[in-house]
C-alpha cells in the first residue's frame, strides 16, 4: 500500500496562501504555491520548499500562484503543470506584481528572470487526460472557477487524492460548472471560502446590475463598475450586453485579460456570447480617452475590484461628489481594503488623501466560488473517505460540520503538520 504524505503550507484558517506539499513514491509535488495579499502591506508567503519535483497549478490568481517564482531562484527548475490559458494569466499577473511592489515600496523576492524561468518550465495539460510525475498519476478536471481552472486527482498504487483548488458547481456566463463525474477518492482537500455563506441568485444579481446601470445612465450619471481583471469584468460585460446595454468601456489590466480570453475560445462556456459582448466594449487606452468618457453618461468597467488602486481612482475622483453617478462593487471586500472602508464609512483614501464618496454605492455578488450548500453537495457526491478543509476563515468549524452532517472523517491539520494517507 502506497502512502501519501500531505503537508499544508498555508490556507489553514485563512483565505489565500494556498500551498500544499505532497510526497509520494519519492516525488515532492506542490499543489499550488500562492501568497496572501494584505492591504497596505507586503504579501504573506508560504514557507520555502526545497527539492520540489513539480507543481500542480489550479489557476492563475495570486493566492494560488504568487509564490511560484521563488521556486526558480538559483538552479531550481521544477515543472509546473496547468492549463494553457492559465500560463498566460500567470505571466500577466506576476509581471504586474513586480510593478505593484515597486510602486508600493516592498520586495517580493523575485524578478523577471525567475518569471522567465517559470514560463520555460510550464507544461500545458488537458482536462481528463492523465499524465505522470514519475510513478504518480495525475488527472486534471475542470473546477468551474474561471476559464482554465483545474481540480487535480492524484493517484498512486492504491491511494488517491482530489485537490479542488477554488471551484464553482454552477455555470456562469463565462465558465462551465465543475466536473462531477470523478473517480473514487480517499482524501478530498477542498476549499471552503464560503462555508458559512450562501450566494444570492445569479439571475437576481444580474437583474439588479442592469437596473443600476440603466438608472444611472437615464439620470445622466457615470456608472462605474469595479471588478477583478481576470474574468470578472468580462462576465459583467456579457451580462450587460445580453440585456441590450451598449457603449461599455473597459479600463485597466482587464484589457490584457480580454486578449488572453480571445486567444482561448475553447476555454469559454460560450465563446459566441463572449465575442458578442466585445462588440459593445471599447478599450480605454489613454488619459485623453478617460477624460472624454467622464464628460457624458457612460458605463465604465475597471479595476481594481477592492478599490486598492488602478484606473477606478481616476473615475472616482472626477465623479465622487455626483449623487446621480454610481459605483458598483462586484464581489467581496476584504477587511482593510478601501472597498471595505467605503462600505463601512462612506469614504476612501486615494493617494493618501481622504475622499468622501457621494455617489450611489452598490455591492453585488458575482463570486466564482461555491457557496455553503454547494460545498456539502459536492462532498456528498464525491464520497471521500477523509476530508481536509482549507482556504477558508472557518476551516476548523466547517470541518466539524462536515463530520457531523455528512458523516465523513475530517482532518483539521495545523500549518506544516504532516498527514499520512493510505487507501
Amino acid at each position: 500500500m502506497t502512502l501519501l504524505k500531505v503537508k499544508p503550507l498555508g490556507a489553514i484558517g485563512e483565505v489565500g496562501r494556498s500551498a500544499v506539499l505532497l510526497e509520494a513514491e519519492g516525488k515532492r509535488i506542490l499543489l499550488d504555491y500562492g501568497i496572501k495579499l494584505r492591504p497596505k502591506q507586503s504579501p504573506l508567503y508560504p514557507p520555502e520548499v526545497e527539492d520540489v519535483d513539480a507543481v500542480l497549478l489550479t489557476h492563475a490568481h495570486l493566492d494560488h500562484s504568487g509564490a511560484l517564482p521563488l521556486l526558480f531562484r538559483g538552479k531550481n527548475s521544477p515543472k509546473v503543470y496547468g492549463l494553457d490559458i492559465t500560463r498566460d494569466f500567470v505571466e500577466l499577473l506576476l509581471y504586474d506584481s513586480i510593478k505593484v511592489a515597486k510602486k508600493r515600496g516592498y520586495t517580493i523576492g523575485y524578478g523577471p528572470q525567475e518569471i522567465k524561468k517559470l514560463m520555460k518550465n510550464y507544461r500545458p495539460i488537458e482536462y481528463g487526460v492523465p499524465f505522470k510525475i514519475g510513478p504518480v498519476e495525475v488527472i486534471p478536471f475542470d473546477s468551474g472557477h474561471i476559464p482554465g481552472s483545474t481540480m487535480f486527482y492524484v493517484r498512486t498504487n492504491g491511494t488517491s487524492l482530489l485537490y479542488t483548488g477554488d471551484f464553482k458547481l454552477r455555470n456562469t456566463r463565462l465558465s462551465r460548472g465543475a466536473e462531477r463525474d470523478l473517480p473514487e477518492v480517499d482524501l478530498l482537500i477542498t476549499e471552503c471560502t464560503y462555508s458559512q455563506r450562501e450566494h444570492p441568485s445569479r439571475k437576481g444579481q444580474e437583474k439588479l446590475l442592469r437596473e443600476v446601470v440603466r438608472d444611472t445612465i437615464n439620470r445622466g450619471g457615470l456608472a462605474i463598475i469595479a471588478g477583478f481583471a481576470i474574468a470578472r469584468l468580462n462576465e459583467i460585460a456579457m451580462i450587460l450586453s445580453s440585456g441590450g446595454i451598449k457603449n461599455l468601456y473597459l479600463d485597466g489590466m482587464a484589457r490584457a485579460g480580454t486578449e488572453i480570453l480571445l486567444s482561448y475560445p475553447h476555454r469559454l462556456r460560450d465563446d459566441k456570447e463572449f465575442e458578442f459582448s466585445l462588440r459593445n466594449l471599447r478599450m480605454v487606452g489613454n488619459w485623453k480617452f478617460r477624460e472624454s468618457i467622464i464628460r457624458r453618461p457612460s458605463i465604465v468597467l475597471t479595476t481594481s475590484g477592492m478599490l486598492e488602486g488602478g484606473p477606478v481612482y481616476f473615475y472616482l475622483e472626477k465623479r465622487r461628489e455626483d449623487p446621480v453617478s454610481s459605483l458598483t462593487l462586484t464581489g467581496y471586500q476584504i477587511e482593510g481594503t478601501e472597498g471595505r472602508r467605503l462600505l463601512q464609512e462612506g469614504e476612501i483614501y486615494i493617494d493618501g488623501e481622504r475622499r468622501t464618496i457621494e455617489m450611489r454605492v452598490n455591492q453585488l455578488d458575482f463570486s466564482s466560488h461555491v457557496g455553503r450548500s454547494g460545498l456539502f453537495e459536492f462532498i456528498r457526491a464525491v464520497e471521500p473517505k477523509q476530508v481536509i478543509p482549507i482556504h477558508g476563515e472557518e476551516t476548523e468549524k466547517f470541518g466539524e460540520e462536515v463530520q457531523e452532517l455528512v458523516g465523513v472523517d475530517v482532518i483539521s491539520p495545523s500549518l506544516e503538520e504532516e498527514i499520512t494517507v493510505s487507501g
